[in-house]
């Protein structure tokens, strides 16, 4: 690995355990100038390692009770579809991610979150109608966000820096 990117990913590693610090907080962790620091931020968004500041708010608080990981097989080829897959997502803003892919005889997966198991089965609803006949098969793998005490580790990004 180049020096210049091992500069960006400790840099990088940096913003993901702390992206709301300055860059002279960050530059004083990573014992560099600010200047530095704030230069290798605009280029790690240029390079697009960055492709967004965000947070990971406690979905419970939120009143959210659960996360429903939905499997999905779609019989027409996907490529084809994918469009129209990224509108019907974007209007459903309880779907947080959405994507192609294979694995257990699937070859889709969406995750939402719901205030109750209503919300989830009008959601189930509306996809099973609005994909009939090319939506032949669903799966749920649901996660109840009301008992913390199953948690085996919660979803962080800092995790990505070899830290535990």
């Amino acid at each position: 690995m180049a020096r210049k990117e091992t500069k960006d990913l400790k840099v990088l590693s940096a913003l993901i355990r702390g992206a709301r610090k300055s860059d002279r907080e960050l530059a004083k962790t990573l014992k560099v100038s600010q200047p530095t620091v704030t230069r290798k931020r605009t280029e790690l968004e240029k390079k697009g390692y960055i492709s967004e500041y965000t947070l990971i708010p406690d979905l419970t608080k939120m009143g959210f009770d659960f996360v429903a990981f939905t499997f999905l097989k779609f019989a027409e080829h996907r490529h084809e579809i994918i469009d129209r897959a990224q509108v019907w997502a974007r209007r459903r803003s309880c779907v947080i991610y959405a994507t192609d892919g294979e694995g257990m005889g699937m070859n889709s997966l969406m995750v939402s979150v719901h205030e109750d198991y209503a919300g989830y089965s009008k959601l189930l609803s509306e996809l099973q109608q609005d994909w009939q006949p090319n939506l032949t098969s669903t799966q749920t793998f649901m996660v109840s966000l009301a008992r913390p005490e199953l948690l085996i580790k919660p979803l962080s990004f800092r995790y990505l820096d070899g830290n535990p």
